[in-house]
């Protein structure tokens, strides 16, 4: 019986997420939109959308950890957003508004 090999249950070690750097991209992409609010032409709010979708993407993959887990959690992510996605542009083209 001693002649079995031992199992390895060492779990595989994963690079750290250098949380440093994305925070001072966070900081960059506020800078950013910061200064682009006085822009006084029609592209500030798709140039705005565009740096807040960069910024939630950063803040998903690395601060939700979607990035390093199980693919099944970034799913659920999804179907979330692909509910309240329409939701969101239904309401908006209903109440323009609000």
């Amino acid at each position: 019986m001693s002649d079995l090999p031992k199992p390895n249950l060492e779990v595989p070690a994963r690079p750290r997420p250098r949380y440093d750097l994305v925070f001072i991209f966070l900081i960059f992409f506020t800078a950013l939109e910061v200064a682009t609010s006085y822009l006084q032409s029609g592209l500030r709010i798709p140039i705005l959308i565009a740096i807040a979708l960069v910024k939630a993407t950063l803040v998903v993959l690395y601060f939700m950890h979607l990035k390093t887990d199980h693919r099944i959690f970034a799913l659920f992510f999804l179907l979330g957003l692909a509910f309240v996605v329409p939701i969101l542009i239904m309401m908006t083209i209903v109440m323009p508004g609000l």
